[in-house]
């Protein structure tokens, strides 16, 4: 089941690298988007695709989002079509839940002390236009936090479940690139 799943995969990872060539993406990108490591299947470029696509996920940044993932991945040379997928955590239905559970944990974490609460009147307007300002940025810091806390879970949950699969031979271990075979 798992073999007939990753030659699937596979499939339409090379279906999908095809359709990419001369289209929007590749000319905004350009050659970087064929990269080989972008393309890969291994642990560290899944586990790093799975992390920048939700980091991008969480931050608020709704029209942009693909666009985000898609040179985040080229540029840390992790899988792209992951990240391009994980960035759609937030879809027209999770978004509003995600982004205001950002804003209530934003607001949380700055108005618990003291000094930064000064800070943040001491800089920011009073009125209608300071409570648009002051939401901007309890939402642009519980966005950033629920971005890292994310992006490490989903890192570290690919790393655990990828050696768990590999300690059950669902996933064949890879050797060292390199020839040394410490003979």
């Amino acid at each position: 089941m798992i073999k007939l799943w990753r030659k699937e995969w596979f499939r339409r990872q090379r279906r999908f690298k095809r359709s990419m060539r001369g289209g929007r993406l590749h000319a905004i990108l350009g050659k970087h988007a064929f990269h080989p490591r972008v393309w890969k299947s291994d642990k560290r470029s899944i586990a790093g695709g799975l992390a920048a696509g939700l980091f991008i996920a969480m931050t608020p940044t709704i029209p942009a989002q693909m666009l985000l993932a898609a040179v985040a991945a080229i540029y840390f040379r992790v899988n792209l079509p992951i990240a391009l997928a994980a960035c759609w955590v937030t879809n027209p239905l999770t978004a509003v839940p995600i982004y205001v559970a950002s804003q209530k944990l934003g607001k949380a974490m700055l108005t618990r002390s003291d000094h930064i609460a000064v800070f943040v009147d001491l800089f920011v307007p009073t009125g209608q236009m300071g409570r648009i300002i002051r939401g901007g940025i309890y939402l642009s810091t519980g966005s950033l936090v629920l971005a890292v806390l994310a992006a490490g879970i989903g890192y570290l949950s690919v790393q655990v479940l990828w050696a768990v699969m590999e300690r059950f031979g669902v996933i064949r271990k890879r050797l060292p690139q390199g020839g040394d075979t410490g003979l």
